[in-house]
C-alpha cells in the first residue's frame, strides 16, 4: 500500500511531462523492476518515520547511496533506464518532502502524507510557473484502496471545501484520473481569491474515487433472484434499492476514511503537539484548516465530521466542518452561495440595461443542487414576471422550452431532490424537449439509444435518439441556445474550453451577453478570453459565488465562540444577520468592479477586474497581518485594532455572548480578520485604482 500510494503521487506529477510514459503501471513496473532500489529507498523511509527505529543520519546515507547507484544505472536499454531514473529520482524527491505520516499509526484506515509543496518546483520536465503560478503554503495526500486524494491550501489559517469526485466506469477514471491534483490547486487558487472578505485562506480538498462494482454485483444477485423465482418488476425494485444504497454506503464509507485520516496528520493537544505519538513531525507547527461542503458532501457526512473532530480532539472541534444542518449555516437550506450569484445577476442585468426588464436565461446545475435549485428559487421569488429559463443541463439530463420552464414546477424539485428527467413533458411548449442521459436502450449489439421527449403541436412524442446524438445535444444544450444571460451553477471544471468554445457561438456571436459563474472553474482562462472579446460581460466565479465561503467563515466563528445548543438557540437570529451581510460584500465587490470597468473604458476586462480586486485585497490582508503579528491585541494601545474585530461579529453574538467570544477566539483568528476586514474597506471604499502603502497610511485608517 505504501509503494501504491507513491505510485499514485508519482504518476499524478510526472505525468505533466508525460502522461503515457509515466502512467501508475509504469511507475509500479520501475518499482518492481528494479526491487533493490525501490528496497533501499523504503529502508530510508523507515529510518525517517518510524517512531521505533529513526536515524536521520541512516536516512541520508541510504538516499545518498541510492542517488549515486542511479547515476551508474544502464540495463543496456537507455530508453527504459532514462523512464526509470526519473521515476526513481522523483520518489526520492516526494520521500525527502514527506514531512510527516500516519504510516507507522496503529489503527490507519489509509495512508496520509503532509508534505511540503515546494516539491513542485523539481517536477522534471515540466515549467511549474505555467500551470501552478504561485506554491501552495500546506499540501496533503491521502491514498485508501478506492480512493486517493488532496487538500492543498494557500494561507497557515484555511478553509475550503472537501468534494468527492466519483467516476461512473473505468474509461471516466482514467480520463480525469491524472487531473485530480490540477483540479485541487485551481480550486484552492480561486477559493484565495474568493476568500478576500473573510479572515481564512483558500483551499480545497479532493477524493478522487475509483468506480464500485455495484454493477458486477447486481449481475450476481439478479440470477439468484431468478432462481428463487422472483418476477421481473420485483427483481428491478430489489436492485435498485440495492444499488442506490450500496452505491452511498461506498461513497460514504470512504469519505470517513479520507477524513479520519486526514485529521490525525494535524490534531495537536494542549501542548501543540500531534496527538498521535506513532507520527513523527518534521513540520513541528499546529495547523489551522477548516473543511465546508461540496460536491457530493451529504449532510450525514457533514455531521459524521464535525463528531470525528470532536472525538479526535482538534482544536475546532464541530467548528471544522461548516454547512451542518443543526450546528450551522446549511448552505442548501439558506441558499447562501446563489444569494451572492443573484446580486450579481442584477448588478449585471442592470449594467446591460436589462435592469427591471423581461430577460431570458440558461443555466447548468439541476434545480435539486445548491447552488442551481436556490437561485431558481430567487428567480421564481423575484423575477417570476421578468425570468425567462429557457435551458437546464444537470446530472439527469438536459431540457430546452422557447417559452420557458415552469419556474413554479422546478422550485418544488429543490425539496423534492429531483432532476430534470423529471420534469413533467406536457408542460413543455412546442418546439421544447427534454433529454433523459440516464434512459437508454440496446438497440443492436454495437449501437445504443437514448430517450428524448418532444413537444409537437401540443402533444408529448417520446423519441429514442442515437447515443452519439444525445451526449453531443447534452454537452452543446446550455452552450447553443441564445439568451440574455449564461449562469453555470454545475458541472464539471472546464466543462467549457478552449476546444468546446465554438459550441457558445452561432452565427460568429456569442449566445449570452451576461455570465455569473455559480460553478467554479466551469470556463478556463481561454474560453473566458474568447467570450470577453465578444463583447460578453463575465462575473468570474471568485467573484460571482464567495457567498458561500463568507456564511462558513461566519459560521466557523459562531462554532469558536458558542457550544453547539447555544448555537443552535440563536441560529436564526444568526442567520438573519449574515445574509444581509452576504447581500451588502457581494453588491460592495460588484459595484467596485463595474465603477472600473467604466473607468477604464472596457479595456480591462471584467475577468482581470476581478483578478486585481483579489490581488489588492490579498496584498492589503498580507501587509496588515504582517504587521499585527506580533501584537497583544488585548493591551490598551491596541483597542482601535480590537474594536474592528468586534464591529465584525455579528451584532446577535455579541448581544448574547461577547465575554465568550473574545475568550474563546484565538487572536490568530482576531487578527486574520482584522486585517482582512480593513483589506475590504480599503479596496471596495477607495475603489482599485487608489494604490498605497498600507504601513503608512495605518494609523490613518485605525480613525
Amino acid at each position: 500500500m505504501l509503494l501504491r500510494a507513491f505510485a499514485t503521487l508519482c504518476e499524478q506529477f510526472l505525468s505533466e511531462a508525460d502522461g503515457s510514459l509515466y502512467c501508475e503501471d509504469n511507475v509500479i513496473e520501475a518499482f518492481c523492476f528494479h526491487a533493490d532500489i525501490t528496497t533501499q529507498i523504503l529502508s530510508a523511509f523507515d529510518y525517517k518515520f518510524n517512531p521505533e527505529n529513526k536515524d536521520i543520519e541512516k536516512y541520508e546515507k541510504i538516499l545518498a547511496k541510492v542517488k549515486q547507484g542511479l547515476a551508474q544505472l544502464d540495463t543496456g536499454k537507455k530508453k527504459h533506464d532514462d523512464r526509470r531514473k526519473t521515476i526513481f529520482r522523483f520518489f526520492i524527491t516526494l520521500v525527502d518532502h514527506v514531512l510527516k505520516t500516519n504510516y507507522y499509526c496503529l489503527h490507519r484506515l489509509a495512508i496520509g502524507f503532509r508534505l511540503c509543496p515546494t516539491f513542485i518546483d523539481e517536477i522534471p520536465g515540466f515549467d511549474r510557473k505555467s500551470k501552478y503560478p504561485e506554491v501552495p503554503f500546506g499540501l496533503f495526500y491521502i491514498r485508501g484502496n478506492n480512493f486517493f486524494g488532496f487538500h492543498c491550501r494557500f494561507r497557515d489559517l484555511a478553509r475550503g471545501g472537501l468534494r468527492t469526485v466519483i467516476m461512473r466506469d473505468q474509461e471516466q477514471a482514467k480520463y480525469e484520473k491524472t487531473n485530480m491534483f490540477s483540479e485541487c490547486y485551481n480550486l484552492a487558487y480561486t477559493q484565495q481569491k474568493k476568500n478576500k472578505d473573510i479572515p481564512e485562506g483558500g483551499s480545497k480538498g479532493i477524493c478522487y474515487l475509483y468506480p464500485n462494482k455495484v454493477n458486477e454485483e447486481i449481475s450476481i444477485i439478479r440470477k439468484q433472484l431468478i432462481l428463487k423465482g422472483k418476477e421481473e418488476k420485483e427483481i428491478d425494485e430489489i436492485l435498485a434499492k440495492y444499488t442506490k444504497e450500496a452505491t452511498l454506503e461506498y461513497l460514504h464509507f470512504n469519505q470517513r476514511l479520507f477524513v479520519s485520516t486526514f485529521l490525525t496528520l494535524f490534531t495537536c493537544g494542549e501542548d501543540e503537539k500531534l496527538k498521535d505519538k506513532q507520527i513523527i513531525d518534521y513540520y513541528g507547527h499546529p495547523e489551522f484548516i477548516y473543511l465546508g461542503p461540496d460536491e457530493n458532501m451529504h449532510d450525514c457526512i457533514i455531521e459524521w465530521i464535525a463528531k470525528e473532530s470532536k472525538r479526535q480532539g482538534y482544536h475546532a472541534k464541530g467548528a471544522f466542518i461548516s454547512g451542518k444542518e443543526e450546528t450551522g449555516i446549511n448552505h442548501k437550506e439558506y441558499g447562501v452561495t446563489s444569494l451572492g450569484v443573484f446580486q450579481y445577476l442584477k448588478q449585471g442585468l442592470e449594467y446591460i440595461g436589462l435592469k427591471d426588464k423581461p430577460y431570458t436565461i440558461k443555466m447548468s446545475g439541476g434545480a435539486d443542487g445548491d447552488v442551481g435549485g436556490n437561485l431558481i428559487r430567487l428567480l421564481n421569488k423575484h423575477h417570476k414576471s421578468l425570468a425567462k429559463l429557457l435551458v437546464i443541463t444537470d446530472g439527469f439530463g438536459t431540457a430546452y422550452d422557447p417559452e420557458g420552464l415552469d419556474l413554479g414546477i422546478l422550485d418544488k424539485f429543490f425539496y423534492e431532490v429531483k432532476g430534470i428527467n423529471n420534469y413533467p413533458p406536457e408542460s413543455l411548449h412546442d418546439g421544447g424537449f427534454i433529454l433523459c442521459v440516464w434512459k437508454t436502450r440496446q438497440k443492436t449489439a454495437f449501437q445504443k439509444e437514448t430517450l428524448i421527449y418532444r413537444k409537437k403541436e401540443g402533444k408529448v412524442v417520446e423519441e429514442w435518439i442515437p447515443s452519439n446524438e444525445a451526449m453531443h445535444l447534452y454537452a452543446t444544450n446550455a452552450h447553443q441556445v441564445k439568451t440574455d444571460v449564461f449562469a453555470p451553477c454545475g458541472g464539471r471544471p472546464r466543462s467549457l474550453n478552449a476546444n468546446n468554445i465554438q459550441t457558445f457561438f452561432v452565427d460568429g456571436k456569442p449566445t449570452c451577453k451576461l455570465i455569473t459563474e455559480g460553478a467554479n472553474l466551469y470556463l478556463t482562462a481561454e474560453a473566458r478570453q474568447a467570450l470577453e472579446e465578444a463583447g460578453v460581460l463575465i462575473f468570474k466565479d471568485s467573484s460571482a459565488n464567495k457567498c458561500g465561503v463568507i456564511s462558513s467563515s461566519y459560521e466557523i466563528l459562531g462554532g469558536l465562540a458558542l457550544d453547539d445548543s447555544q448555537f443552535v438557540e440563536m441560529k436564526k437570529a444568526y442567520a438573519k444577520d449574515l445574509l444581509v451581510r452576504l447581500e451588502e460584500v457581494a453588491n460592495q465587490e460588484a459595484k467596485c468592479m463595474l465603477d472600473y470597468y467604466k473607468e477604464t473604458k472596457h479595456e480591462v476586462k471584467m475577468v482581470a477586474i476581478s483578478d486585481l480586486v483579489s490581488q489588492k485585497v490579498n496584498m492589503y490582508t498580507d501587509a496588515i497581518a504582517a504587521y499585527l503579528k506580533p501584537l497583544d491585541l488585548f493591551k490598551p494601545e491596541n483597542a482601535k485594532l480590537l474594536q474592528i474585530f468586534i464591529d465584525y461579529v455579528p451584532k446577535v453574538l455579541l448581544e448574547g455572548y461577547r465575554e465568550q467570544v473574545m475568550k474563546r477566539v484565538p487572536q490568530m483568528h482576531m487578527k486574520a480578520i482584522i486585517a482582512t476586514s480593513l483589506a475590504t474597506k480599503i479596496v471596495y471604499g477607495k475603489g482599485l485604482g487608489w494604490d498605497v502603502s498600507i504601513v503608512d497610511v495605518l494609523p490613518l485608517l485605525l480613525q
